[in-house]
């Protein structure tokens, strides 16, 4: 080969090339990473749960509680104003203030007011006592905000300033009689002197509580339950997923056997409605596509060893008899016989290759590396002219017979290589079998092309009219090398008619009483 003669460049591919996905989760199996999800899962919804019921849980303590210190305040008051004393108050936390700020009573509240008067509890300015204070008319919810290290409890927490909540009411007068049998419990206070007054109640309302169980069931969710339960939901996923991919090994077991050649055997289908059943479904209708278009393929091997075994015999023995007496053989009528054998044995091998392509175009259209070639994109093709010239040439020679034809214009997308062996084969079969008319017309409605072929001749029985497109179908029995085909042609004028994207068929007889073959092919654009 000359070193400066250009090479070859490979015709550009036109299939799709694999889309490489980038991989998020590393190289693990499918019941590893169900596992892993639902240990993420379970581990963010605990993260996110853990403090919303931290949150719930003291709201309704701390709701419990004020529930409570309303309670507790109205039976103060009734004790103090009935006179009562002892330990009867031990039960509640609270502070029985005078009118002039001393503390007469207190239970399980400190009094600051030796460390710092500031820290006190607020009493009432003069003005506000009377009968008319509004505050006879309720309770009050006060706030009072105790700065670094102190609260009105020893056993509330101290760290930083806080904001502590009290329920405050002013009784109604109290007589000095009912004050002085109030024992005092406090250096100050002294209820045998007071006079006739309005007493000042607090009761606190303890978020000790509320506190201490929403941190521990925070702390016990968070460092016990989360991590436990989390591991026990990867667990179930880790179980499940085993079991939910059951279906999915005995499918893979059973393709593994396909693979070793018994494409006779489906997948189990499993009961549920889901995604494995439907996998089981499209991997059965996948076998049988593989096994019709093995039995096809086996089959058209059979049928074209059988086709191709007569004209070789044939033409063997033609040129055997003249070798062994070849002075008694008429040399050009053997090679003419010959001849005649090798034109059916190349037709009958440009059918098969013809019938081949158009299938493999057929099942991948995006392949137009060769389709290019034979249906022809880019280009267009006028049917019309095409069925006329055919026509044409059939009115002279060969048999005579009267074609009758009405054509309407119809433009089809491609190359005339296809349409016009469409056209030839069924021009050919009618011919073949028509008494002395054949009838084509050319109807256009709807973007599509409707060819009809009908002759006179015996026609095609109701029951045959799907199998005579058949490869190797011959509903007559002309064996004749002349005469009778090899059964491909209706092959080929399907398989054409569904690579240019329509349809063929044989429809009862209408306009004439024999064969009637319908064509649907789209039009150029839609027209």
């Amino acid at each position: 080969m000359p070193a400066d003669r250009p090479r070859r460049q490979p015709a550009p591919s036109s299939r799709r090339q694999p889309v490489l996905v980038p991989r998020r989760w590393p190289a693990l199996g499918v019941r590893a990473r169900a596992a892993g999800a639902a240990l993420i899962a379970s581990a963010l919804a605990f993260a996110v749960a853990t403090p919303l019921v931290g949150h719930i849980v003291r709201v309704r303590l701390e709701h419990a509680a004020l529930e409570q210190g309303w309670a507790a305040i109205a039976d103060l008051e009734a004790r103090v104003r009935a006179g009562a004393g002892g330990g009867e108050f031990q039960n509640h936390s609270y502070a029985v203030l005078a009118q002039d700020g001393r503390w007469l009573r207190s239970a399980n509240l400190e009094d600051p007011r030796d460390a710092d008067p500031a820290l006190g509890l607020p009493a009432l300015s003069p003005d506000q006592y009377g009968a008319d204070s509004p505050h006879m008319l309720g309770t009050d919810l006060v706030t009072v905000r105790y700065p670094n290290g102190h609260a009105p409890h020893h056993r509330l927490p101290t760290e930083g300033p806080r904001t502590y909540r009290f329920l405050r009411k002013l009784t109604e007068p109290v007589s000095a009689a009912r004050l002085a049998q109030l024992p005092p419990n406090g250096p100050h206070a002294d209820p045998a002197n007071l006079p006739d007054q309005q007493l000042l109640l607090y009761v606190l309302i303890d978020p000790l509580t509320g506190d201490e169980t929403a941190d521990t069931l925070t702390r016990v969710l968070a460092y016990d339950v989360a991590p436990a339960t989390s591991l026990f939901v990867a667990l179930i996923a880790w179980l499940a997923t085993g079991l939910a991919l059951r279906p999915v090994e005995s499918i893979r077991r059973q393709m593994a056997a396909v693979r070793e050649g018994a494409f006779h055997e489906r997948v189990p289908v499993p009961r549920a409605r889901d995604g494995i059943h439907r996998l089981a479904r499209t991997t059965n209708d996948t076998l049988d596509r593989l096994q019709h278009a093995l039995d096809e393929q086996r089959r058209l091997v059979a049928d074209a060893s059988h086709e191709l075994r007569s004209p070789l015999a044939a033409l063997r023995s033609s040129l055997e008899v003249p070798l062994a007496h070849p002075a008694a053989a008429d040399w050009p009528t053997v090679v003419r016989g010959a001849l005649t054998d090798a034109e059916r044995l190349q037709d009958l091998a440009d059918d098969l290759l013809l019938l081949a392509r158009a299938e493999r175009d057929t099942d991948r259209p995006g392949d137009t590396a060769d389709a290019d070639a034979d249906a022809g994109a880019g280009g267009t093709v006028d049917l019309h002219d095409l069925i006329a010239e055919q026509l044409a040439e059939r009115q002279y020679g060969g048999r005579e017979l009267t074609y009758e034809s009405e054509l309407d214009e119809a433009v089809l997308t491609g190359r005339e290589t296809l349409p016009a062996r469409l056209v030839r084969n069924l021009l050919d079969n009618a011919a073949r079998h028509a008494d002395g008319r054949v009838a084509v017309t050319l109807a256009v409605a709807d973007g599509w092309a409707r060819l009809t072929v009908e002759d006179d001749g015996p026609g095609i029985p109701a029951a045959d009219r799907e199998r005579v497109f058949e490869r190797f179908v011959r509903l007559d029995d002309a064996r004749d090398r002349h005469t009778g085909g090899a059964g491909l042609g209706l092959a080929l004028v399907r398989t054409i008619a569904h690579s240019l994207g329509g349809t063929a068929a044989a429809e009862p007889p209408d306009r004439l009483p024999g064969a009637r073959l319908v064509v649907r092919l789209p039009t150029a654009n839609g027209s």
